[in-house]
Order: C-alpha cells, then structure tokens, then sequence
C-alpha cells in the first residue's frame, strides 16, 4: 500500500465528521509542477480535497507549514482540521511511480463561496471551483497507455501555451487509465502529453478540440516513437484534424523521409566536420552568442551540410514549399476553428516573412472578423505587434511592478538613454548568462546615459526571482511579470524562447536583437553622452 504524508494521516481522523450529503465533487483545472487536486468535496461540517503529489523518483518534496483555503468572495482563511502541535513543514519522498496521493479535510466553507485558493506557503492553486459550473461544452477525454508503467499523469494545456508560468491541467492516471471532462465555453485546441516525457525535455502530443464530443485514445511509449492513436471519436473538430494530419504525413512521406535522415545521422555524414567542430566549441564554452551565430550562419547557407545531407534538404524543402501552400488552401477554404487553429500555430513557428505575410492577410481579412473574441486572436495580435521587434522598429511598452509591489512604465524608466530590455526569468539558465554578462557594461556607463531594465517573467510568487538577484548581481531595476499577467515575452516574440535582449536608441528605436555584451559595448562607447 502506498504510504501518505503525515498531514493526511492527521487530517483522517475528523473524516467521520463528514457528512455524505450534499457533496459536489468535481475535478479542478489548476495544478502547480508538485501537486495537482483533482477533487473536492464540499460538506455541511468539512472541506475535502484529494489530489497527487509529484516529483521524480526519490525526490523530497516539502510540504509548507502553512496549508489552508482562501475562499474567493469572502477572502476568508479556512484552516486544515488537524492539531496544531505539528506546524512543521513536512516532506514527503517520492516513490517509484513518482506520484503519491493525498487528502486534506479543511473547516466548512462558508455558502457564498464559489471558489477557493489552496495556499500552500508561498504558491497556491488559484480558483478551485467548489460548486458545479455551467458550460457550454464538456469535451470527455479517456484513453489508455501502451507500454508506460511509470506515467502517472498527463498534462492537458491551450495549444501553444508555455508551461512553465501558465497554468495546466493535470489528469491523474489509474493503472494505465485516465479520464477527464474538459468543461469549457469556446471551442479551442488543447495539447495532450505525458508529464514524465515532459521531464525529460521531450514528448508526443495529441491535439484535442474542446468541441463537446467523446475522444479515446491509446499513447505510447515515448521510445515506441508512434503518435497516439484514437480509438473513438465524437469530435467533430478533433476528427477533421486527425484527417487533416495523416493526409500531411502521407503527402510528405513522413516515413521514408525520417528513413533517409536517420541513415544520414547513423553514417555520420549528414554535418561537415567544420560544423562539428565549431557546434563542440559552442557546447563546451556555453554557447556564447559569436559562436551561435556562426553556427547559425553555416545552416541558413547550408556549409553545416554534407552533400549527401544537401540532396536530402533539396527534397525536403521542396516538399515543405508543396506543404505550405497546401496548408493556405486549406485554411482559406476552411475558415472554421480547425483552420484558425492551423493558422495560429503555423504563423508561431513560421520563420519565412513571406509566408507569416499570407498567414497575416487571411487572419486580418478573416478570422479577426469571425471570431473577434477567441483567444487565438489576442495570441494572434500579439505575435503580429512582436515583429516590430527588430532594428529600426520601436520597442513595446509596458507597465509592471517591482519588488516592492511599486509599477514602472518602461517607456518612462528608458526616457533619453540608450537602453537594454533584459527579458530573463530564474527557471532560465541562458537568461541569467546573458544577464550576468551585461553588468560589467552597466557598471562602467551607468552615469553615462546608459540603463538596463530587467523584468522576469515568474510563475508563482517572486521567491525565486529575490534568489537569482542576489545570487547573480544584477544591479539594475528588475520588474517582475507573474503567470504572464501582461503578455511581455509574447508582445516581444520571445514566446517559448529563452528569453531576449533588446538594444534601443536613446529615441526608443531598436538598435539590435540580442546583441553580445561585445557589441552592446560597442555601441554604448560610440554614442555615450
């Protein structure tokens, strides 16, 4: 039997308190990376929470000292029925399945509750609803996993969304089951993936469509290298993609194509040496910018390639030239969700200006107009207000607080300097690099008309944040965006990436993108005041 955290145990015996009338159970949409609730129970003498905790085999997971309920219109505290002779924090160490499950009993909520907080020190799941909301779709989604006895739960996300300050929803799995009605009001595309996978830095999704219809799949083992198949399927939205992908997958011969490039990788002749060489320095010194650009340069000219590598990208490109224009016909002449959709996610990871300019023009003269209030069409606004961020464009401004809760214009902050916009956050390794390299430039030109604004896009709370200032040095102003309240990293195109660095003239226009500390140098000693 798998063994609890010591404040179930506690909590467990006021459990005959609780009354077996009048419970709404439900599952919450909220998770943080180390626990996910995924019940609630309201009762007239308790509150009842059931949820996992989660973390890698053999990790030790601390529990805050301070766990309670913050209910959503009253603001009031709803404390953990337990002895206070224990108010420790308590550590719970993972098992083999990486998932340990809990339950908490806390104090009756008042009756004008709609939804609570669970506070757990310094991090909380936000707006646990406790009484059954009505929507408009309830999309159910089960499955079954082939050959993953360590999977424990999945994670079930807006397409595209970034998981690492977003909020997600965690659905546990029961001896390779799961099952979770998603209850929504727009029809939109989520994400469904594997967490452990998503520990290992890589993983397989499905794309599911929150239409209201029935969807079963089977998922595989990552290693199995095979997409989850759906067995069943009510969906119409779902199925149209389903059909939309394999036509895709058939028409770019998927198979003999990772056939070819697999062999090419296998042999060793898909880089030159020279590429080799220069992507080992690159590793082994960090990844300095000079370095990456150079290694960007060698692909983007193709002397990274050998020839028997070229001849493969010859026919790869022309096939993805063929993909893209099929991909326009079928978004033009499908202007529902599924081909809004298409077009978001095509225009996020299009590099071709060319092609983002088609994408623009249907999403302007289109899908603005149909659907004027779908998410995707904020997301949409943003990217397209992002590629002013390049040289001669003007930065975007922003308001957001410091530290101490007091909120800065940018605009107000960078006023007749030259300036660099430093967008990091402390999960971000290469952020706090690039960070770091710039304070030696600060501290020579700070009085000399030059300034550096940071703002760090965290999750949570500021914990980690405080932690990577004083670790690291940064003396500049440093604003703090959580749970991307503002949208600053997807305004200034940095999305998913690791963060950005922007140089501005002292009259705001963008100098360069990511320059080196080098160039920012540079550009600092020819125009100083």
């Amino acid at each position: 039997m798998k063994k609890g955290i010591a404040f179930v145990i506690a909590a467990a015996a006021v459990m005959a308190c609780v009354q077996n009338n009048g419970t709404v159970s439900i599952t919450p949409e909220n998770s943080l990376e180390w626990m996910s609730v995924y019940e609630i129970a309201v009762e007239d003498t308790a509150t009842v929470i059931k949820g996992n905790l989660y973390g890698r085999e053999g990790d030790k997971i601390t529990i805050p000292s301070e766990v309670w309920l913050k209910g959503s219109a009253s603001g009031k505290r709803y404390d953990l029925l337990h002895g206070q002779e224990d108010a420790s924090p308590r550590t719970a160490v993972m098992p083999a399945d990486m998932t340990m499950p809990f339950t908490m009993v806390f104090e009756a909520l008042d009756d004008n509750e709609m939804s609570v907080d669970l506070v757990c020190g310094n991090e909380r799941i936000r707006k646990i609803p406790v009484k059954e909301a009505r929507t408009e779709y309830t999309t159910v989604i089960t499955g079954t996993l082939i050959g993953r006895p360590n999977t424990s739960r999945l994670i079930l996300a807006p397409a595209n969304s970034d998981f690492r300050v977003n909020p997600y929803i965690s659905i546990p799995v029961t001896d390779g089951k799961f099952s979770y009605e998603l209850k929504t009001d727009v029809v939109a595309a989520y994400e469904l993936f594997c967490w452990d996978d998503f520990l290992q830095g890589g993983w397989i999704n499905s794309i599911i469509f929150s239409d209201g219809g029935n969807i079963d799949l089977e998922i595989y083992s990552y290693e199995a290298h095979k997409r989850p198949e759906i067995n069943r399927c009510t969906s119409r939205m779902t199925e149209e993609y389903r059909k939309y992908t394999e036509n895709e997958t058939s028409m770019m011969h998927a198979d003999e194509m990772n056939a070819w490039a697999d062999s090419l990788f296998e042999n060793g002749v898909y880089f030159t040496e020279e590429f080799e060489h220069l992507s080992d320095s690159a590793c082994n010194a960090g990844y300095p910018q000079n370095l990456v650009n150079e290694l960007e340069a060698m692909q983007a000219s193709k002397e990274a390639y050998t020839d028997e590598a070229r001849e493969y990208l010859a026919v790869f490109d022309s096939l993805m030239t063929d993909r893209k224009q099929r991909t326009l016909d079928y978004i033009r002449e499908n202007p529902g969700i599924v081909g809004y959709y298409l077009l978001f996610d095509q225009y996020y990871w299009e590099t071709d200006t060319g092609v983002r300019e088609k994408y623009k023009d249907l999403f302007e003269t289109t899908f603005a107009v149909m659907y004027p209030e779908h998410p995707f069409t904020g997301q949409m606004i943003n990217m397209i207000a992002s590629e002013s961020i390049r040289p001669g464009g003007k930065f975007i401004d922003f308001t957001a607080p410091d530290l101490n809760g007091t909120v800065h214009k940018l605009s107000e902050e960078i006023a007749g300097k030259i300036a660099v916009i430093d967008l990091w956050a402390s999960w971000c390794g290469p952020c706090r690099r690039h960070s770091m390299a710039l304070i030696p430039v600060y501290e020579k030109y700070k009085d000399k008309g030059f300034t550096v604004v940071g703002v760090a896009r965290e999750n949570q709370n500021t914990d980690a944040m405080k932690a990577a200032i004083s670790k690291d040095g940064y003396p500049w102003l440093n604003l703090v965006e959580l749970g991307d309240a503002g949208k600053i990293w997807q305004k200034y195109g940095a999305g998913n990436g690791g963060g950005m660095i922007v140089l501005v003239d002292r009259n705001g226009t963008i100098v360069s993108v990511n320059p080196s500390p080098e160039e920012i140098m540079e550009y600092v000693l020819d125009n100083a005041g």
